[in-house]
């Protein structure tokens, strides 16, 4: 796979290499697969292989593929929810869902001829915040495409899609990487020891874009260990103190990034508390603080942990969808399981 795509794991990619050599790639593809492995970055590399200038797509050096690359290409328009529509009076900007209004305006631009490429391309993502209605006026468009327009529709939960939706998209699942495999590009790529890299390999399990997000927000390793203080420090905390922590997690009510990043590195953790109650210390993510893990793990009754994790996601999941961060994390924090016994003295 060329490393045009700066993307990792070749499955998906070479298929569309070979749609693009062959000049076959079909009027509209669906990209699925789990959360975070990448399948935004491999659409927006497939828009630019469609406009690219240069001698082998995508260059990534031309004028449209850095313009696509920046987001300001006219023929290549990310549509999720809170896009833009024809009504000058509605107002998505805090929208979690995909409406007929935008999906209108969507079909009124793609019946015009390309206006600074080869190719119109309509990443819609993620493709299953589209409303019913919207799905319905979405799917007479995708019956009678116009010409020179691509439509690539990106979803963690393509089920979620009507199946007449779904069968008139050529679809290619984009998995996560193995460990190793993840762990040599960052080696490769941002400069990380092998150790740092597989431990955030791990971490990420297989996640591309966890691991460039996370990266973006700092040190991820650094991060990580912070987390894993606060989870135990939390266990034996006060209700004032946990309910403080969450006000303080929340921040100002925008959006929870540091709030979803935080759920991230607790699930590995209560994950891995799981996996060393379970004697299977040798398949924690924590490997550096196995030792810990395995004594910490006794503290708690296996049922209780499994019960927390769940908590996690469904908060991870009302954070997503726009709920109060503050109440959310409240509610999270006071459901933290009750250790059986005191915390192990280490000295540390």
């Amino acid at each position: 796979m060329s490393a045009r795509w700066e993307v990792v794991g070749g499955g998906v990619v070479a298929a569309l290499e070979r749609m693009l050599a062959a000049e076959r790639v079909p009027h509209a593809l669906l990209l699925s697969g789990p959360p975070q492995v990448g399948k935004g970055a491999i659409a927006r590399a497939l828009a630019q292989a469609l406009n690219c200038e240069g001698p082998e797509r995508p260059c990534g050096e031309c004028r449209s593929c850095r313009r696509i690359a920046e987001g300001k290409h006219a023929d290549v328009e990310v549509v999720g929810p809170g896009a833009i529509c024809r009504e000058s009076d509605h107002d998505h900007s805090r929208s979690r869902v995909i409406g007929i209004c935008a999906v209108r305006r969507l079909e009124s631009v793609a019946a015009l001829q390309p206006f600074e490429g080869r190719q119109r391309v309509f990443i819609v993502d993620p493709a299953d915040a589209l409303t019913d209605e919207a799905e319905d006026a979405f799917l007479k468009t995708l019956e009678e495409p116009p010409p020179a327009v691509t439509f690539v529709l990106v979803s963690a939960r393509p089920a979620l899609l009507r199946a007449t939706v779904r069968s008139r998209c050529r679809q290619l699942t984009v998995s996560p990487l193995p460990v190793s495999e993840l762990a040599e590009w960052l080696v490769r790529e941002q400069d990380l020891s092998e150790d740092a890299a597989g431990i955030l390999a791990r971490q990420a399990r297989g996640r591309i874009r966890w691991v460039r997000e996370a990266l973006r927000e700092g040190d991820p390793l650094e991060t990580r260990r912070a987390q894993a203080h606060e989870v135990r420090r939390l266990v034996d905390a006060s209700q004032a103190d946990r309910l403080s922590y969450a006000q303080s997690l929340a921040g100002g009510g925008g959006e929870p990034v540091s709030a979803l990043t935080a759920l991230e590195h607790w699930i590995a953790w209560w994950r891995d508390l799981l996996l060393a109650r379970a004697a299977c210390g040798e398949q924690v993510t924590h490997q550096d603080q196995r030792e810990e893990l395995e004594v910490e793990c006794r503290r708690f009754r296996a049922a209780d942990i499994v019960r927390f994790m769940r908590a996690l996601v469904e908060t991870q999941t009302h954070l997503r969808h726009g709920v109060n961060p503050r109440l959310a994390l409240e509610a999270l924090v006071l459901r933290i399981p009750a250790a059986t016994e005191p915390a192990a003295t280490t000295g540390k």
